[in-house]
Formats: structure tokens, sequence, C-alpha cells
């Protein structure tokens, strides 16, 4: 819902045709033409998030089923409560995949500064620069 307030196209038909059983994305974004952004959101668990092996199997198996389907991935994107600093690392180290990081409250904080401005524009570009998103940043490029 935040992602399409920030006038971003969540393509809810799109997730739906590409999804199966077995791997199911939480978020498709097309960013142009068959260019798309795929979303993971955890929600709250004890502490960080830190589970990045198991987190990682599965966007890449939503990344895979994407690129069979004739899409092209330029980001993946995990939304959660927080991340553990090894999940972090283990994010930018990843070789397989890009994959960005972004924390619920910093998504809330960008939605706020959106709503905030006159004339905002908001580009999916913000969301595929890679590692733990800085929120504050983001907000302030609106």
């Amino acid at each position: 819902s935040i992602l399409s307030h920030l006038q971003l196209n969540v393509d809810e038909e799109l997730r739906k045709e590409v999804n199966t059983a077995k791997d199911k994305a939480d978020i498709v974004i097309s960013i142009g033409n068959d260019d798309v952004i795929v979303g993971e959101v955890k929600s709250h668990k004890n502490g960080d998030y830190a589970k990045y092996s198991t987190t990682s199997r599965q966007v890449k198996a939503y990344v895979n089923r994407f690129e069979e389907s004739g899409k092209r991935v330029a980001q993946a994107l995990i939304i959660a409560p927080s991340f553990s600093p090894d999940f972090i690392a283990s994010a930018e180290l990843d070789t397989d995949i890009n994959i960005s990081l972004l924390e619920a409250e910093g998504l809330k904080n960008i939605l706020d500064a959106f709503r905030a401005r006159n004339k905002p524009k908001f580009s999916a570009k913000l969301l595929t620069k890679g590692g733990l998103l800085k929120a504050d940043l983001i907000a302030k490029a609106i």
C-alpha cells in the first residue's frame, strides 16, 4: 500500500501471473519495459531479522521465476522491521542477485516526506542502490 502511495507501479496482475504455490513474491514493481523490482516483506520477529540464507533462497527463487517469464529483475527488495549486522553484511556481499534492504520505519518516513511535499517525485531507482537503504537520504531526495 505504501509503495502505491509513493506512485510506484505495483503490478498485482503480474505478481499473480508469475507467482506459483511454492514461490510467492510479496511485491512486484514494474519500472519500465520488462524491468521489475521483486520484493519480500518480513513481519516482526523477536529482535533484528537475522536469517539471511533462508530469505535469500526465497528471493532468488522469485528472481528466477520472473526471469523465466521474460522479465528482467533490476533489484530484489526486502522490507523488514530491522536487520541484524550479519544480515546486512551478507546482503551486501551476495554476488548472485542485487538486494536492497529497507527497514519498515524508514519506508514510513519516506511516505511521510512524500506526503509533506508540494509536488513530490519518487523514483523506483531510489530503491535499487543495494545494501541497506538510507531512508533519511531517500526522504530528502523526494
